[in-house]
């Protein structure tokens, strides 16, 4: 599990400290090219939005190890100890499902986009690269909800104080 938490952290720091910088760098040298100077460069926003998809994927694990995502813990405080275990299992069965869903449909888009050699229309990044980030930051995920739905310690602690 520490690998996993060590990989999860690398993968967010490399999405908060690259790839959210270099968006706001191209973007704003794009403006000012754009309306400075009358010469935008026409790959900046296609350019954002890839860095934008691959940061998403990248912080996904991150997200779900700190409790990071939105849920309703309005029962938090009115149900047992043990249904608290329980729902937090449930939680991250949900989230091996759901990493289930993302990898599969992964690969059926990767074959697909492999065959049909589709790329970004400006950079002409294969798409396949982009479903792989997403399939990779998916399979982290659902290896650390197998490991905490396997654990042996109380879930029902670690989400206690967490709530946004």
């Amino acid at each position: 599990m520490k690998v996993l938490q060590f990989i999860s952290k690398l993968m967010f720091y490399l999405s908060a400290f690259v790839c959210i910088p270099a968006i706001f760098f191209v973007l704003i040298v794009d403006v000012t090219l754009r309306f400075g100077f009358n010469a935008p460069m026409r790959w900046a926003q296609e350019f954002a939005s890839i860095l934008l998809f691959v940061s998403i994927a990248l912080v996904l694990p991150e997200s779900w190890l700190q409790h990071a995502h939105i849920r309703a813990d309005f029962l938090q405080h009115i149900v047992t100890r043990r249904a608290k275990e329980v729902l937090a299992r449930v939680s991250w069965l949900l989230v091996l499902a759901l990493s289930a869903a993302i990898i599969w449909q992964c690969s059926k888009d990767i074959d697909y986009m492999l065959l049909i050699n589709e790329s970004t229309p400006e950079l002409f990044v294969p798409m396949a690269w982009l479903r792989g980030v997403l399939a990779v930051g998916a399979a982290i995920s659902g290896l650390i909800a197998i490991f905490k739905l396997f654990s042996r310690q109380s879930l029902a602690d670690e989400t206690e104080g967490t709530a946004l």
